[in-house]
């Protein structure tokens, strides 16, 4: 094999010049597509707003499916929400599925979340609405531009949440490909799936912001917080603008964090409300009466609820059943269920709301430098109530806490923005867990003081000890984006057919260091196979015809970014191959 030479991000610029940057923010409620290229409106994002099922424009659609019994597709995005049918099943909030815990655990998966329809896994729900929203995407877009345009080779950038690990990353990855967002464009196309790109929500959110200067007036080594307020997860993170703003660039300076905290929970904490207050009413607690509860103090009171000058209010929400329609004992009058405003405050909004205040208290507290801004974006950030518990903490400590202009949309529309830049705008990240390889060392006498179980003569007769750990990367260790971090290893072989080496990474949430792999929690995230059998000093030792066995020295490179992992087979400094990854439990039943 001949080594890989590798290439500067600027080698490229005349080959990309025009390409098409085509973004999708893939969210738990709502998603959206933008675009843009810098041969169309000036090289500025468009957003895609005329959507099937409605005349009017919508900067996002529900992420939600509609599926007849036999588990073909009848309807997607806004038909699927509000068309009603007999016999189907109407599948939302599925994105849930892919959070770290529920992928380690089937026991996490929230049980408040709808059954899937029969035969069907979370992934395929996925596969099928980026399916039915990449085409409709590629017709429109080709409708608004007024030209053919050549999809087929645009960049396409898929936002996740910040506190995703890699297993859910690549699982997102492997549905972006299989639904067709990038495909291979022409004979010889063979880095195809380097034109799709995985980046965190805050990240293209910060991105975003960074832009409007006007709004919030950072400057250079200033920092900011975002707080990307989702209906799904709310995440956060910490950036400083670092060069000129002619020639923007920012760096994660804290390790991201996120949680299941966004404003469907306030839905679903509505919905227990509605339950609990109408126990004695069966009549109001079917299927289709709950879902236009919830219809109702979404599209309505959700994010106009303005906390504590609303306790004395009363909020009323017509029953769809109009059988049973007064009970005054539990706000049943007249067909309107009316529920005092200190009630939804005390049940739904605070306890909601109190998680995203931790989350943001939490992010702060891995700062130890001066945070000059914080910024909401997301669709819970259009909350009233969220916005002013949020200022009334920390407004003391934080000198402008703002709502961007467009920050519904700001993770979208920064991704865009981000493809366009052509060059990496977030410059450096911070290592959220470690990562570390369980290996066999010589053994030393701390070795055979402390674990002498795990000493064992190799086949070469030396003493070895097993279950140690080599850290790759430490929890909150700084990374340059494009940064390789190279470690060597040595095999050893007892014939040329033994060439393969299986390297087994594992992550750790603990800020200790470890020695042993029974010190602490270490979780196996993937496997990597590299053969060695093209490396010239594997050959070489291999042709000797060393009695016995031979060994072979050489390097992994760990290649790092804000959602991927890759392993990268390095010989005397350069790439020799990738290796092949295997992510453990990686398929979701």
């Amino acid at each position: 094999m001949t080594p890989v030479q590798i290439r500067s991000e600027s080698s490229n610029l005349g080959v990309d010049e025009g390409r098409m940057s085509i973004s999708i923010d893939f969210g738990t409620t709502f998603s959206g597509v933008a675009y843009g290229s810098s041969r169309i409106s000036g090289g500025q994002v468009q957003q895609i707003l005329s959507w099937p099922g409605s005349v009017e424009t919508y900067r996002k659609i529900p992420t939600c499916l509609l599926y007849d019994e036999e588990g073909q597709i009848l309807a997607w995005g806004l038909e699927a929400k509000y068309t009603a049918l007999a016999n189907t099943y109407r599948c939302e909030w599925f994105k849930l599925f892919l959070e770290p815990q529920a992928l380690r655990d089937d026991s996490a998966i929230d049980p408040r979340l709808p059954q899937l329809p029969p035969g069907k896994r979370a992934i395929d729900l996925i596969i099928d609405f980026l399916t039915c929203l990449w085409e409709y995407a590629k017709e429109q877009i080709t409708r608004e531009i007024g030209a053919v345009a050549d999809l087929d080779s645009a960049d396409v950038w898929l936002t996740v949440p910040a506190a995703w690990d890699v297993k859910g990353s690549n699982l997102m990855r492997e549905a972006a490909i299989i639904a067709g967002l990038v495909h291979s464009a022409r004979a010889g196309d063979t880095q195809w799936r380097n034109r799709l790109h995985i980046i965190t929500e805050p990240e293209a959110a910060a991105v975003h912001c960074a832009h409007l200067t006007d709004l919030h007036h950072l400057q250079p080594s200033q920092n900011f917080i975002v707080c990307d307020a989702g209906g799904g997860t709310v995440d956060l993170a910490v950036y400083k603008i670092i060069g000129q703003m002619a020639k923007l660039e920012i760096a994660e300076i804290a390790a991201r964090s996120g949680a299941n905290c966004g404003s469907l929970f306030l839905d679903l904490r509505f919905r227990e409300l509605v339950k609990t207050l109408l126990a004695q009413h069966p009549a109001h607690l079917d299927p289709a009466s709950l879902a236009y509860f919830m219809h109702s103090f979404s599209e309505t009171e959700k994010l106009h609820y303005a906390g504590i000058q609303d306790d004395e209010n009363m909020f009323h929400f017509t029953c769809f059943n109009v059988e049973d329609p007064t009970d005054p004992t539990v706000g049943l009058i007249d067909g309107q269920l009316s529920i005092p405003g200190a009630l939804l405050r005390r049940e739904v909004f605070d306890p909601v709301i109190e998680q995203v205040l931790t989350l943001i208290e939490d992010q702060l507290s891995k700062v130890d430098q001066r945070v000059d801004a914080l910024l909401l974006v997301g669709g819970f950030a259009a909350s009233e109530y969220l916005k002013q518990r949020v200022e009334e903490q920390l407004r003391s400590r934080i000198r402008v806490i703002a709502r961007p202009a467009d920050a519904d949309t700001a993770t979208l529309r920064g991704a865009a923005r981000y493809g366009l830049a052509r060059r990496p705008l977030v410059s450096s990240i911070i290592a959220p867990r470690s990562y570390i390889m369980k290996v066999k060392l010589p053994a030393e006498q701390e070795d055979w003081h402390k674990r002498p179980a795990y000493i064992r003569n190799n086949d070469a007769g030396f003493p070895i000890c097993e279950n140690r750990l080599q850290y790759l990367v430490q929890k909150g260790a700084i990374i340059r984006k494009g940064q390789r971090l190279a470690t060597k290893f040595c095999k050893f072989s007892q014939s040329i057919q033994d060439s393969f080496f299986v390297a087994v990474l594992y992550v750790s949430e603990s800020d200790k260091i470890m020695r042993y792999n029974d010190e602490g929690e270490t979780t196996e995230l993937c496997k990597w196979t590299v053969d060695l059998s093209s490396l010239p000093a594997f050959q070489q030792n291999a042709l000797m015809g060393q009695p016995g066995g031979f060994y072979t020295e050489f390097e992994i490179g760990l290649e790092l970014d804000s959602t991927s992992v890759q392993g990268v087979l390095l010989y005397q400094s350069q790439e020799w191959g990738r290796s092949v990854t295997s992510f453990s439990d990686a398929k979701l039943c």
